[in-house]
């Protein structure tokens, strides 16, 4: 009851808000439209907020972002697509966003089915060399920062991903070279958010085309039964998590329609590659994450869903011809028995890198994660590091530590906190370049003699402790530990806060606990 009543009460605040003074700041004001649900024009990205899709955003729009008020992550009643600063929670935030689209309008409708036969014309733009200095590649940002974030975010990432076109121009504005990914699933469908249970009866999945978000399914009268991969007697296999649709990527049919439609948005984009989320074998997000459920564990299932992922990579980069990159999320890559090593693609992203592995499972799987990151440095492939561990220094430099002892000419990190762009102040340690070539495996950094991972740079070194006990390392001479102080979301003047530092502190010895690291310099900045 207590929630019911905080739900009327929240609604009437929204509703008194908005027959008050906000239609006239949340609709532009233009003399040739009247004011009103049908008259404004569509900015970018509205059909996000269009959460009853029927082309308008309107009161049936925010009594549905009030019933799913005060749910969160793990609910029956939490929807994802209307958590909107993807902090978890559906909370007053989130049904004020949409209250602040009141009256725009969108062509919320299935895109239609493409000939596959057409081929955009265009080309992505090229990955730039990461071999000096920190690098770092934005997970999403979102729409609508101040000129000043834009201008930052431009200037300081080389790029991010799912962004509507409009503001991709924005971005490039002050960066022509700024990378931007189109956002995909890489082996599903997407349908609509789960509730119930395992129930797709939520809001309809979207993703970029050009200046909207459109609804990714296109229609029960488009698909076709081939499409999707069938398990244990059923048509089709459901994610239960993020309602999608397990497909069938030996299917030509699926294949031909899927190529087409990514083909045709990255053009309409103007993208530089394909972020190809969730594209693992589906029974490592869990057996029973799925319905049906998967097996927990089959070799014969897991062999041959690796041998589909990777002739699907092969045919995607070949369709792609070298004009736009094609990148997979991998996710964690620690499942040992995991016999993908994504050789094909032009990289991965490592979803949980760093000290994420480490704390969720253990040193030897943060080992091999890194290890298997090498063998695709190697090959000079892309590599996208982004960890969600952001506690404090510690946490955050272990995971800048773990980049930097694998880093080569493609190599990116972030340490990500949501969808504001953020930044941390250790991204401006002046490490320099590394030496020598890149190892073939981690075992090569290490030192027996200090019992931690080390590798050299141009303007310092790094060390890197997985564990299982504190190590002290006499260094033999005198380095300048870098210890950073602040960070986060940058503010919308754009510019850092005067305590987001970086204290430079003369040491012949270092002290370093299990799960932390050291980035010390040869010489102070300066």
């Amino acid at each position: 009851m207590t929630r019911t009543f905080a739900k009327i009460g929240l609604l009437f605040i929204i509703l008194t808000t908005l027959a008050g003074a906000s239609l006239a700041q949340t609709v532009p004001t233009r003399p040739d439209l009247q004011t009103g649900p049908t008259a404004s024009p569509t900015p970018p990205g509205a059909c996000r907020f269009d959460l009853q899709p029927d082309g308008v955003i309107d009161i049936a729009d925010i009594m549905q972002g009030v019933a799913h008020w005060g749910s969160k992550v793990g609910d029956d009643s939490y929807d994802p697509a209307g958590d909107f600063d993807l902090n978890g929670a559906i909370d007053v935030v989130d049904v004020m966003r949409i209250a602040a689209h009141w009256g725009e309008t969108c062509a919320n409708t299935p895109t239609p089915t493409p000939t596959p036969t057409a081929t955009p014309s265009g080309s992505g733009r090229s990955f730039p060399d990461t071999t000096g200095g920190i690098h770092v590649f934005n997970d999403q940002l979102t729409e609508g920062m101040s000129d000043a974030q834009v201008q930052f975010a431009a200037t300081h990432y080389a790029g991010t991903q799912k962004m509507v076109r409009s503001e991709a121009d924005r971005l490039r504005a002050y960066n022509p070279n700024f990378l931007i990914l189109h956002y995909r699933l890489g082996l599903g469908l997407g349908y609509r958010a789960i509730q119930n249970g395992c129930q797709p009866t939520g809001s309809q999945i979207r993703i970029v085309e050009g200046n909207q978000w459109i609804v990714e399914w296109p229609g029960d009268d488009v698909v076709q039964a081939n499409w999707f991969f069938p398990w244990n007697g059923q048509s089709r296999v459901l994610n239960c998590d993020w309602g999608w649709y397990v497909m069938e990527l030996s299917d030509p049919g699926w294949r031909s329609y899927w190529i087409g439609e990514v083909l045709r948005q990255l053009a309409a984009n103007d993208d530089d590659g394909l972020f190809a989320d969730s594209f693992s074998v589906p029974n490592y997000f869990g057996a029973y994450s799925f319905d049906p459920a998967l097996p927990p564990i089959d070799s014969g299932f897991e062999n041959a869903w690796a041998q589909r992922i990777e002739d699907f990579t092969t045919f995607v980069v070949g369709q792609f011809g070298g004009r736009y990159a094609f990148i997979p999320n991998v996710g964690t890559w620690v499942t040992t028995r995991n016999p993908t090593d994504y050789s094909g693609a032009d990289g991965v992203m490592i979803e949980g890198f760093g000290y994420d592995a480490w704390a969720a499972f253990s040193a030897d799987d943060w080992r091999l994660q890194l290890n298997r990151v090498l063998g695709l440095v190697r090959q000079d492939k892309i590599i996208l590091a982004q960890s969600y561990r952001t506690d404090d220094s510690t946490t955050r430099m272990f995971t800048l530590g773990s980049y930097l002892l694998i880093k080569g000419t493609r190599t990116f990190i972030n340490l990500d906190t949501g969808l504001s762009p953020e930044w941390w102040p250790e991204y401006e340690i002046p490490i320099g370049t590394y030496s020598g070539n890149i190892p073939a495996s981690l075992d090569e950094l290490y030192n027996a003699g200090w019992g931690v991972y080390a590798r050299t740079y141009s303007n310092g070194l790094v060390l890197v402790n997985p564990g299982p006990g504190t190590q002290t390392v006499n260094l033999g001479g005198t380095y300048y530990r870098a210890d950073p102080a602040g960070g986060g979301d940058i503010p919308n003047d754009g510019q850092e806060p005067p305590g987001w530092t970086v204290t430079y502190t003369p040491v012949t010895q270092v002290s370093l606990p299990a799960g932390s690291a050291a980035v010390l310099l040869s010489s102070p900045p300066g």
